[in-house]
């Protein structure tokens, strides 16, 4: 059976009232035996005053010598009567040394009466009595001195007994709140942090249903409204990141359409100047190297000419392709315009640029396209040129390489011609 939160604590307040109510009656009991141990004690008391007092009047008043009732020694007797006639609740043990004290009392009275009507007949026996007399008020004292100490040690014992008692009780009830007070604690503390882990897992974007340790009406409540929720949010979450994905995916589709030669499916002139203005910043910020090779395909026109556009096109998407073989992977290779392309070598200088080149040309040179079943190889004119303090744009730095490559066509083409300068550094 499951309790709420506010049931628990509703047992726990009214199982703490008990237990104090439970102490407050053991003190309360506690103090009735120890004061009716008291009274006792009192009691037996007054009964050895008294019975002394008898004692030590017929003594000093020399009750031997009286020929008539002594009115000072029956008043006496008679308040030993009425002591004896309001005696407290005893123990069995006191009780029976009480019904002793009784019948000696009893036994008192006779004597006494036995000693005033002998008195003016036989003085020898009035003694006789008189010495039965004092016996007797000294057995009773003698009873009421071991009913004295009976009584002390029932208060000592009843003293020990109700303070272990209580202190035990009193522990108890320690140790039921302490446990009482861990436990709830416990339970509200782990639910509250369950409930609070769940809110901040749901702010970072992690939405999670709320797994509580301790089942309460009060937790299960907020937990399965957080959860609706969650749900709600996941699902509207889903959604939205599968419109983001939608959205980034066609995005990037239409940057690289943007980007991308149609016809041989590299970068075009517009990704051309954009990575070209960010090597060239990179390069003025950490003194790096960077060179540019410009390639232009001869005598394109005249293979048009013969063979037809389309074997145009693909000879352009041939030149690319064996480009793309030849590059690294930070290298960038892009259409400048028409049939001219060209490369950035970043971290290159001029010497890594001609041999790049030259591995183009023997490329080029080693594979042939048929037309028509003929072989046509294309060949390349290539300029090249390395960044210099000199150049303060990419487009000067193009412009070199353009100038470079026009040397090559002058020179017959087919060649590789450098726009010698001193270098950056």
């Amino acid at each position: 059976m499951q309790f709420s939160l506010t049931q628990r604590i509703y047992i726990f307040t009214v199982g703490c009232c008990f237990l104090f109510a439970i102490l407050l009656a053991s003190i309360l009991w506690a103090s009735q035996k120890i004061e009716l141990a008291f009274k006792r004690e009192k009691y037996a008391q007054q009964v050895d005053n008294h019975t002394n007092s008898l004692t030590q009047h017929i003594i000093s008043n020399q009750l031997y010598a009286s020929l008539h009732k002594d009115e000072a020694w029956l008043l006496l007797h008679q308040k030993l009567l009425n002591i004896l006639e309001r005696a407290p609740k005893l123990t069995p043990k006191q009780q029976t040394i009480q019904n002793s004290i009784n019948s000696q009392s009893h036994s008192v009275t006779r004597l006494y009466s036995e000693i005033v009507k002998l008195a003016p007949v036989n003085s020898s026996i009035r003694e006789h009595l008189l010495s039965r007399l004092i016996s007797q008020l000294e057995s009773i004292r003698a009873d009421s001195v071991q009913l004295s100490a009976n009584v002390q040690q029932d208060i000592n014992q009843v003293i020990e007994r109700q303070v272990v008692f209580i202190l035990l009780l009193f522990l108890l009830c320690i140790a039921v709140l302490l446990y009482g007070a861990v436990k709830l604690t416990k339970v509200f503390k782990k639910s509250l942090q369950e409930v609070t882990y769940a809110f901040q897992e749901n702010h970072s974007g992690h939405f999670q249903k709320i797994k509580l340790t301790h089942n309460t009406p009060e937790f299960n409540s907020i937990a399965q409204a957080f959860n609706a929720m969650n749900l709600k949010l996941n699902e509207t979450m889903v959604s939205l990141e599968v419109m983001k994905k939608v959205v980034e995916e066609r995005t990037h589709s239409l940057e690289q359409l943007s980007n991308t030669d149609p016809l041989t499916q590299v970068a075009n002139r517009r990704a051309l100047f954009e990575r070209g203005h960010m090597e060239f910043s990179r390069v003025l910020r950490n003194q790096k190297q960077l060179t540019l090779v410009l390639l232009d395909c001869d005598f394109f026109k005249d293979i048009n000419d013969e063979f037809g556009h389309l074997f145009g096109d693909k000879l352009l998407q041939h030149l690319c392709q064996t480009c793309k073989q030849t590059i690294r992977e930070v290298d960038f290779l892009a259409r400048y315009g028409g049939e001219e392309f060209i490369i950035i070598l970043p971290e290159c200088d001029e010497q890594g640029g001609i041999d790049f080149a030259k591995r183009i040309q023997q490329s080029l040179a080693s594979h042939a396209l048929k037309a028509d079943d003929k072989d046509v190889y294309l060949t390349v004119s290539i300029g090249i040129t390395e960044m210099t303090e000199r150049h303060k744009s990419f487009e000067q730095l193009i412009n070199d390489a353009d100038q470079a490559m026009y040397q090559a066509k002058k020179k017959g083409r087919n060649r590789i011609e450098v726009t010698h300068s001193a270098p950056l550094h």
